[in-house]
């Protein structure tokens, strides 16, 4: 038989995925004037919405964008050095 990826887990630091929301979370679509996020969270939409939520709904394959179901475990950033 074939092989196929269906399924993996991507590890992110938080403090890398909080920026990432942060990019985006004010971003506004031009033909609604609403806010983008709000249709990237799924049922959160943009009030709820967090960066892990954010995450979980771009890696949801019942989402109609994402290709195969992505996992996004976000680690606790390490102790910055003195």
């Amino acid at each position: 038989g074939e092989l196929a990826v269906l399924e993996y887990q991507v590890f992110y630091r938080r403090r890398y995925a909080e920026a990432a929301f942060t990019s985006c979370r004010d971003v506004q679509l031009p033909a609604t004037g609403g806010l983008a996020i709000a249709t990237m969270c799924g049922r959160y939409g943009a009030e709820l919405c967090t960066a892990q939520r954010w995450l979980d709904f771009q890696g949801d394959k019942n989402n109609g964008l994402a290709p195969l179901q992505i996992q996004f475990r976000l680690l606790e950033d390490a102790a910055e050095p003195a």
